[in-house]
């Protein structure tokens, strides 16, 4: 437990020093949804208000994928990552506070912002909450993917489009339920079933991620 949370306090440091790993995300999703916003408002009569939230959930989704490729290669680079897995009695723990970590600091922010600007697009509190909720359940179910991609492809140069390549097709059960669930809601339909999906699908990469990625991580460093 001691190494779990001084993990994430490492972390917490190195992402809040650097700056540009919390504010980079954000700018890119309001430079995405200005866009949106820029060439759809006057091509949808009257409906704007009820695509905005499913494009705050995509957009929040490929934003979260841009960074993620650094999820353990500094770490790696640094020498750290391989002190980690040669220390660690649990390195599933470990690696587990890492992307709870590179959620915390990198993602949450994101979704903090997401929330905000569909309340403010929409004024509609109780869509922007279930936005809210599903980003949550989505991104940090993203970020155990991100993780098992990012161990396999950890020994690899310009990793990135490599690691796009393995997340996005396993991200697409995500992508469907939580924009089918922001749907349902700004429709006026019940959105319990697609939340509860999330929740399955969290913990069932919540028990898978950390196993893989470990053993990932141990064939990148053999």
């Amino acid at each position: 437990m001691n190494s779990f949370i001084s993990i994430i306090h490492r972390d917490m440091r190195v992402i809040i020093n650097s700056g540009n790993k919390i504010f980079m995300p954000i700018i890119y999703l309001l430079l995405i949804l200005t866009f949106f916003s820029i060439s759809l408002t006057n091509s949808i009569s009257g409906g704007y208000e009820r695509i905005v939230p499913q494009i705050i959930w995509l957009a929040c989704l490929l934003v979260s994928l841009i960074n993620m490729e650094t999820l353990f290669k500094e770490d790696f680079e640094d020498g750290t990552l391989e002190n980690i897995v040669i220390n660690s009695d649990a390195l599933e723990i470990n690696v587990l506070a890492k992307v709870l970590s590179y959620w915390l600091f990198t993602i949450a922010p994101l979704v903090i912002v997401g929330f905000i600007m569909n309340y403010l697009l929409t004024s509609d509190f109780n869509i922007s909450l279930v936005l809210f909720v599903s980003l949550i359940l989505g991104t940090l179910t993203i970020s155990l993917i991100g993780g098992i991609a990012a161990s396999l492809t950890l020994s690899i140069k310009g990793n990135n489009l490599l690691l796009s390549t393995i997340v996005l097709p396993m991200d697409v059960p995500i992508i469907i339920f939580g924009t089918s669930c922001v749907f349902n809601a700004t429709s006026g339909v019940s959105y319990d079933s697609e939340i509860l999906i999330l929740v399955m699908l969290l913990l069932l990469f919540l028990i898978i991620s950390p196993f893989a990625s470990a053993q990932g991580l141990r064939n990148s460093l053999d």
